[in-house]
């Protein structure tokens, strides 16, 4: 034999594990459960008969369906036997649908999330594969997230830090993509009193500001006081040198005057102090940053694109239903709403695409569409890169095209003449009118045309000795 004795000892011993008829067991065994999974599952002639008896029946809906033992739902009785009956090796005895899921399915997922914080545990005593930093036996010193101690937790057992949560989510596919999942409305009281506390010192420097507004129109109004008070008694002392008074008759006769100057003051001053506040709100509205816009500082409200109330709204210039689209997002009416009628109907608005057409909008179309063009053949060109040479170039292009029709039309006046054809008399040109007129065979006005009154025989209209009018006539 080519085997070692103490193999060959092995081999030939019958309790070894290597010896031929101990590998066959576990077939021989397996054969053997087929064989009575089989028997078990043998029916008579008579059994088969009726177990096809009662599927029809149920089948027909005469008979109860069965009854899935793991579920507890009904199953089927239209499903084929191969679906509905488990394979041997199960050994399942009860009609169930459970082998048709998969055998490594995983549970059901969840939403939760993972708890924060520590469980508060209390050590007295460091633990053998804890942390040697903190003490923490949920994690080691590589993954700790305490400050790097001086002296660790596992050579002075002092301040061990409590566990954390350690949890195993199976979350499902809602969970794993749920960007709130975990969110904690509390977190969130931070931020909105920082903001609480940013508004109210916002708040208070508003109001400081408007009582310095307010002292300083009161300064001003005090000091245009001063002013007028002085000009006044300038005014009353060129006065009174003028008409050569007395000082004791000017002064008992001043005050009257002087009450009512005081009067004229007061009311001034409150004209005056009502347009310094329209003065405030009119730079007040000038701070503001939109173009067209109304800022209320109380409020804290802008408001964009306002138009006149007075004007009617573009949607009610023509209520025809098939008439110009209105887009009420965008606020615009790009088609002319009254394009059925003449231009001398219209009004002014006739669509926004109108001033696409009007001012400089269709010369810069025609620039845009020259620039295009000559790229095409070969032109180094770009009419917004270089629109200066793009303008120059397309004033020369049209100067060009210009002179170039003047020759061909000159070449074709001096081959074929005809140029006094061209230049129609006045009397010609402004004396037809789209008029309707019928005639008669002999020369009669039909229809069309007022009676012409036929004069006299004697010089009518004839004004003499510089007359401007009929002078001297019998009638």
């Amino acid at each position: 034999s080519i085997w070692p004795p103490a193999q060959r000892r092995r081999v030939c011993d019958p309790n070894s594990a290597f010896h031929p008829r101990r590998e066959l067991a576990p077939r021989v065994q397996t054969a053997a459960m087929a064989s009575a999974a089989v028997a078990d599952n043998f029916n008579s002639r008579e059994d088969a008969k009726k177990q096809k008896q009662l599927q029809e029946a149920r089948q027909a809906g005469t008979a109860a369906p069965e009854m899935d033992f793991a579920t507890g739902q009904m199953i089927n009785p239209h499903n084929p036997s191969f679906i509905v009956q488990a394979p041997w090796y199960l050994n399942q005895d009860k009609p169930s649908l459970k082998h048709h899921q998969a055998w490594n399915l995983k549970a059901a997922g969840t939403k939760d999330w993972y708890k924060r914080g520590t469980k508060g545990d209390v050590k007295t005593k460091f633990l053998k594969g804890a942390c040697e930093n903190c003490g923490a036996t949920t994690h080691t010193k590589k993954d700790c997230v305490e400050r790097p101690r001086q002296v660790g937790a596992k050579w002075n057992g002092k301040n061990l830090m409590p566990d954390e949560y350690i949890e195993d989510l199976q979350l499902d596919w809602d969970g794993k993509r749920d960007r709130w999942n975990g969110f904690q409305a509390d977190d969130y009281k931070e931020i909105m009193q920082e903001w609480e506390r940013v508004e109210e010192e916002r708040r208070i420097r508003k109001a400081a500001e408007m009582e310095e507004r307010a002292k300083l129109r009161e300064r001003l109004k005090a000091q245009k006081k001063a002013l007028k008070k002085q000009r006044k008694q300038r005014r009353r002392q060129l006065r009174r040198q003028a008409e050569g008074r007395d000082d004791a008759d000017s002064d008992t006769g001043d005050s009257d005057t002087g009450d009512s100057d005081t009067d004229s003051d007061t009311d001034s001053d409150s004209d005056a102090s009502d347009d310094e506040d329209l003065g405030e709100k009119m730079r007040d509205f000038d701070k503001s940053t939109a173009a067209v816009a109304t800022k209320d500082d109380k409020l804290r409200t802008t408001s964009r694109n306002l138009r006149i109330r007075e004007d009617t709204a573009k949607y009610l210039l023509n209520l025809d239903v098939n008439s110009a689209f209105y887009d009420p997002k965008s606020r615009s009416m790009r088609d002319d709403p009254f394009k059925h009628l003449k231009d001398d109907d219209k009004g002014a608005f006739r669509g926004d695409n109108f001033l696409r057409n009007t001012g400089d909008s269709k010369q810069l179309t025609e620039l845009m569409v020259f620039a295009w063009d000559a790229y095409k053949h070969g032109e180094k060109i770009h009419d917004t890169a270089q629109p200066t040479q793009a303008a120059k170039m397309h004033q020369v292009f049209k100067q060009r095209s210009d002179d170039l029709k003047t020759q061909q039309r000159q070449e074709l006046m001096q081959k074929y003449g005809g140029q006094e054809h061209l230049d129609a008399p006045k009397e010609l040109i402004y004396g037809q009118t789209d008029q309707y007129v019928e005639y008669s065979r002999d020369g009669r006005v039909l229809k069309g045309r007022e009676r012409e009154y036929v004069k006299s025989k004697y010089e009518e209209d004839v004004l003499v000795g510089n007359h401007s009018s009929i002078w001297g006539s019998w009638f």
